[in-house]
């Protein structure tokens, strides 16, 4: 039998407070452990320079300045990756290989990159121009072309930037690095 909705036992209200305690013991561990896992995380960059501009001014460089820009020696140093291999140069020539003909650093008979022995053309160049005055001695240019890999690029930007000498410390090899484009 039902009973009428004004004899039905109705609930009591509560008077309780929110208990939030367990929320803040749970975002005092929290907080500390996603900062403390924070730390072990870190992008790996290179820092890549924009080539200098070619304008000087809106009226154009002056003589002095026509004297100054003459008088600076310039390495220009370029690197285009190939499917062939490497080419190492500047404006003025190309390194040749051991047979004369082709790239500077051949592709492995494996078909791949030999970044040893880009690394070691590389600390002979910085060799015989360190010390001769070179405005750009720290700077190269990397080109690419079309359908090279990403990770190929990446790895000659790694062994551009510093070499191990004979004493067992590092030292800067070519840490600007510039990028040019293949004209095809």
């Amino acid at each position: 039998m039902a009973y009428k909705p004004s004899l039905r036992q109705k609930s009591q209200p509560l008077d309780m407070e929110l208990d939030i305690r367990p929320v803040m013991n749970l975002m005092v561990v929290l907080i500390p452990l996603l900062i403390a896992s924070a730390e072990w995380v870190k992008i790996g960059s290179i820092e890549i320079n924009v080539p200098p501009s070619k304008d000087v001014g809106a009226s154009g460089p002056n003589e002095n300045q026509n004297q100054i820009i003459e008088n600076e020696l310039k390495l220009g140093l370029k690197i285009a990756i190939t499917s062939d291999g490497f080419t190492i140069g500047n404006s003025q020539t190309l390194l040749s290989n051991e047979e004369g003909a082709g790239p500077t650093v051949p592709l492995k008979t494996d078909a791949s990159y030999d970044y040893d022995v880009l690394k070691q053309k590389l600390i002979e160049i910085k060799k015989a121009i360190t010390g001769k005055g070179f405005k750009d001695s720290d700077r190269a240019v990397l080109t690419a072309s079309p359908g090279i890999e990403y990770q190929v690029i990446i790895s000659v930007m790694d062994n551009l930037q510093t070499y191990t000498d004979d004493a067992g410390e590092q030292q800067l090899l070519f840490p600007q690095v510039n990028f040019g484009s293949i004209i095809q």
